[in-house]
């Protein structure tokens, strides 16, 4: 274990200096009101939104969560969140620009926009209180997990008696400058911090595998380990115990072909993100124009998915090499058995491996990366607060700089309860995935407020109701029961919160009211989507068909560079995987002007 030498402390301590800077600085300005607070008074340019964007999911958790997926159940592992460019494509396309039409400050807003009456003044501020408490709170807390095992490690902690002190020492940090400068700081800052994080993740990368005496053994050494584990596809390996029928045979299933089939076909596109997301609303309707929010989209999801997971496979890879499982930390499940913590072997492989120097490098981009993630959530999480529910319910026709402070005290009320809920989580992947689950149902009710206009504010209670009541009967695992109450796998238990909420959600649609004629016409007006509008309003000739090869065109560019790049590191055959992107890119580029219509 690598003690800190003098170049590590001048590597932290440079970093601290540099956000502290940026939040005194930009204080006065994020104080003149809302809309610099929250949105930077909707001046960034696309690089800075995307950037900005991709620094915000690239956290302290994420390195050591897909490390860990690469250990125990392999590289194919990571389509649970690479499926999620389906949806994202769509982003690309349309969605980005019609947020950025709507010019809306969290998208709880939409609602209101959208729907009309009494009913959607109460969804919008349950939205409110409910993403800010709950989905960005839980957020918040795996990411604080993640910087928990980080420094236990690191710091070579023996124990958990110093994990009260961690998660306060980072919620201090994270707040100092996000208290003072709001987004502004969030989007100044993570430009230094998305460089730095991956400047971090390259270098250990390279480290690891020079450790196995460069890239090419380092290949012959990845050949090497069990096909399932390095294959970029699930494949369904049996595990010879014989199975053959009921839910355990279809566990082993999903394991394999046939989560990624649900990975793709199901949660990439209908997930909580499912037209774009809270935080990826708030960059789009923070750019300058709608094109701006496009390319702020489209260089998100190239760098999310194409660049940064490379360098964390790699270094999850060699470990499985590099360490030996009875090394690693324990964890307890439900039944009192313990299995082997392989979200710390990130840590540990830092700790292996770097010196003075390169050790502190290390340490500060975990810190960037986490504050990026934990500054954006204390901003948005106070956006909803101040936006959502205190200025349109309680305090409506108070100052701007009232607001300020107002949401300055929220982004406090936020931290504590996460910090809270972090000292009694201890796993990022059970935390991730229950998230995807409370609010996979509400995807599809997503989807159609843009495009049908008989979709009304039932729709969304009914989606939201059904999914979370199917979350907590199909994963009662996550919420510390022993067994599930219906013993069904995930991510089978996925498609049935989804399906049945679809089906629900659809049901209320017809058996309700639909929004009120002059409201639809107003909302079609300003943002001028396409689907079953017919009643309403029509779109341009040949928008839906440019949409529809957008999409295809995104899709082939994100997953071929993804595929290709994966397949140059792992010494398999990539120019198809090129050429896919290529050919992506070009259709993505005719179709560009033809669907921001």
């Amino acid at each position: 274990m690598p003690r800190f030498a003098l170049l590590d402390w001048i590597a932290i301590g440079g970093y601290l200096i540099f956000a502290l800077a940026v939040g005194i600085l930009l204080t006065r300005r994020a104080s003149r009101g809302t809309g610099e607070f929250y949105l930077a008074g909707r001046t960034l340019p696309w690089w800075i939104a995307g950037t900005s964007l991709v620094a915000t999911s690239f956290a302290a958790d994420t390195p050591l969560v897909v490390a860990g997926w690469v250990r125990s159940d392999g590289i194919a592992k990571n389509w649970l969140w690479w499926g999620m460019a389906v949806g994202g494509s769509l982003v690309i396309v349309v969605l980005a620009a019609w947020w950025r039409r709507l010019e809306v400050t969290t998208d709880a807003e939409i609602i209101e926009h959208r729907y009309h009456g009494r009913p959607a003044r109460i969804l919008r501020g349950f939205y409110g209180g409910y993403h800010a408490l709950i989905t960005n709170t839980m957020v918040l807390t795996w990411v604080l997990v993640a910087m928990k095992k980080l420094v236990r490690v690191i710091l070579d902690l023996g124990d958990q008696n110093y994990d009260g002190w961690i998660v306060a020492g980072a919620l201090l940090l994270a707040l100092s400058y996000s208290f003072m400068s709001g987004f502004w700081g969030v989007v100044i800052t993570d430009l230094f911090q998305f460089a730095l994080a991956l400047l971090g993740a390259v270098v250990l990368a390279w480290k690891a595998v020079d450790e196995l005496g460069g890239l090419g053994p380092a290949q012959a050494a990845f050949a090497a380990l069990p096909q399932h584990l390095t294959t970029m596809f699930p494949k369904d390996v049996n595990p010879e115990t014989g199975i053959s029928t009921g839910w355990e045979a279809l566990s082993w299933w999903m394991k394999g072909f046939g989560s990624f089939v649900i990975f793709v076909g199901v949660q990439g596109w209908l997930n909580k993100n499912a037209d774009g997301g809270g935080i990826g609303v708030q960059r789009y309707s923070a750019c300058k124009t709608e094109n701006h929010a496009r390319g702020a989209a489209l260089w998100f999801h190239i760098a999310h998915y194409c660049l940064r997971p490379w360098p964390w496979i790699l270094v999850g890879l060699a470990s499985l090499i590099l360490i030996d499982p009875s090394a690693l930390p324990l964890l307890e499940n439900a039944d009192g058995t313990f299995r082997p913590d392989h979200e710390a072997a990130y840590p540990m492989m830092m700790a292996m491996l770097l010196g003075p120097g390169l050790f502190g490098l290390l340490c500060a981009s975990f810190l960037a990366a986490f504050m990026s993630t934990l500054d954006t959530h204390f901003n948005m999480a106070s956006a909803y607060l101040v936006n959502d529910v205190y200025r349109r319910f309680m305090r409506p026709n108070q100052g701007d700089r009232h607001y300020v402070w107002v949401g300055r005290c929220a982004e406090i009320g936020v931290a504590l309860l996460a910090g809270l809920m972090a000292t009694a989580a201890d796993s990022i992947s059970d935390l991730f995935v229950l998230s995807l689950s409370l609010l996979g149902g509400l995807g599809p009710a997503m989807l159609l407020r843009w495009f049908w206009w008989r979709a009304n504010t039932w729709t969304e209670v009914s989606a939201l109701a059904s999914s979370t009541v199917m979350t907590l009967l199909l994963n009662t695992t996550q919420l510390g029961a022993a067994h599930n109450l219906l013993d069904i796998p995930y991510p089978l238990s996925y498609p049935l919160v989804v399906g049945t909420s679809l089906v629900i959600c659809l049901i209320t649609t017809l058996l309700t009211a639909p929004v009120d004629r002059d409201h639809l016409c107003a909302f079609f007006a300003k943002v001028r989507p396409v689907g079953l509008w017919g009643p309403i309003g029509r779109s341009a000739p040949g928008q839906k068909r440019a949409i529809f090869l957008g999409w295809a065109g995104a899709l082939a560019l994100i997953y071929g560079l993804m595929l290709g790049i994966g397949e140059f590191l792992m010494g398999t055959p990539f120019m198809l995987s090129f050429c896919c992107a290529g050919v992506g890119a070009l259709v993505l580029r005719w179709t560009w002007p033809r669907t921001a219509v």
